[in-house]
C-alpha cells in the first residue's frame, strides 16, 4: 500500500501557525492514530527537515540527488514514526509574494509545485492550499514582515508590490497540474476564521477525527497587531540595523528583542489595525472574489 502524505502548502497568514500549533500540541495523539507531524526545532538541521528540503529544491542541478534527499528523508520519517500518513505542513512551499516588477504575485510557485510532485512521485499525496482575501492578506503579511526584521512603513511597502498581479489561481493551477485536480482542494480563509474546528475538519477529516476533542479549538497563533506595536517593531528593528556589525548579528539582535521584549507586550496591543484605505480594499477585495470564481470555474469538485 502506498504511503499516505497530506501536504499543507500555505498561502502564508491563512491560519497555518495555529494548525501547526495544534499538529505539535497533540503529537502523540495522532501518532498513536498513525498520523505523524514532524514539527519546527531551531535545533533541527535543515536536511533534517522536510519542509525546509522541499522548500529548497531546485530546478537546476543535480536533479537525481535531490530526488533522492527527499526520499531518504521521508522513508526515516516513515521508519522512525512507524505512521501511515506523514504530514508536511509549511505556508512557504511555493515561494513568497513578488515585490513590484514580478510577472506573477508567487512567482515561484508553479516551478515548486512541479518540483514537489516530482520528488514526492509514488506517494499518495493529497494538497490542502488556503487563500485569503488581498485586501487582509497583503496587510497581514506587512505585519510579518516587520515581525521579522523590516522597518519599512506600511505604504512604501504597499507600493512595492504591483496589485494588478495580485492572483492565488495560477498557483491552485499549478497545484491541479503536477498533483491532480482531484488530489487538490482550496479553503477560504474567511470560513477558517468563522469556524476553525468546521474548516479544518472539511480539509482534514481523518487527522480531525484522531485529534478528536483535542482539535476542537483550535489555537489562534500569530494573529496581527496594532499599529503601535508595529512601531515598536520597526524602532527596534532600525537600532538592530545601526549597532549590529552584521547581518548575522543584526538578526540575533532582533530575534533577543522580539522574543525577549516584544512578543510578550503583544497581548497588550490595543490600537487600531493597519489596513488599505477603504478604496484601494474593495478594490482587492473585488479582485479577490473574481479570483475565486476562476479557481472554482476550473475544479472538478469545488471547495471554496
Amino acid at each position: 500500500m502506498s504511503r499516505k502524505i497530506i501536504l499543507h502548502c500555505g498561502a502564508p497568514k491563512t491560519g497555518s501557525t495555529s494548525f501547526q500549533h495544534m499538529l505539535y500540541e497533540n503529537r502523540e495523539r495522532m501518532l498513536k492514530a498513525g498520523f505523524f507531524y514532524p514539527g519546527v526545532s531551531r535545533k533541527k538541521r535543515e536536511e533534517d527537515d522536510i519542509r525546509i528540503v522541499l522548500s529548497n529544491l531546485k530546478g537546476e542541478g543535480n536533479r537525481k540527488k535531490e530526488v533522492r534527499q527527499v526520499r531518504k528523508l521521508i522513508e526515516r520519517l516513515f521508519a522512525e514514526s512507524g505512521a501511515h500518513t506523514l504530514l508536511i505542513s509549511n505556508e512557504g512551499l511555493l515561494g513568497k509574494p513578488a515585490i513590484k516588477g514580478n510577472k506573477t504575485f508567487l512567482p515561484k510557485a508553479a516551478e515548486s509545485a512541479r518540483l514537489m510532485a516530482e520528488a514526492l512521485d509514488g506517494y499518495d499525496v493529497e494538497v490542502r492550499f488556503f487563500i485569503r482575501d488581498f485586501a487582509g492578506f497583503l496587510p497581514s503579511w506587512y505585519v510579518q514582515q516587520v515581525r521579522m526584521g523590516n522597518d519599512m512603513d506600511f505604504e512604501p511597502f504597499a507600493r512595492a508590490y504591483n496589485f494588478r498581479k495580485a492572483t492565488w489561481a495560477p498557483a491552485v493551477a499549478a497545484l491541479r497540474e503536477h498533483f491532480g485536480a482531484d488530489r487538490v482542494e482550496v479553503y477560504d480563509h474567511a470560513d477558517l476564521v468563522k469556524d476553525a474546528h468546521g474548516v479544518f475538519s472539511r480539509a482534514f477529516p481523518t487527522v480531525m477525527a484522531a485529534l478528536g476533542e483535542a482539535g476542537r479549538n483550535p489555537p489562534n497563533k500569530n494573529s496581527s497587531i496594532g499599529r503601535g506595536m508595529v512601531s515598536a517593531y520597526r524602532r527596534w528593528n532600525g537600532i538592530a540595523e545601526r549597532i549590529g556589525w552584521s547581518q548575522k548579528s543584526r538578526k540575533t539582535i532582533q530575534h533577543l528583542g522580539r522574543r525577549y521584549v516584544l512578543l510578550p507586550f503583544e497581548r497588550f496591543s490595543r490600537s487600531e489595525k493597519i489596513r488599505f484605505d477603504p478604496e484601494t480594499a474593495k478594490t482587492m477585495t473585488a479582485r479577490y472574489r473574481a479570483d475565486i470564481e476562476a479557481i472554482k470555474a476550473a475544479a472538478p469538485t469545488p471547495t471554496l
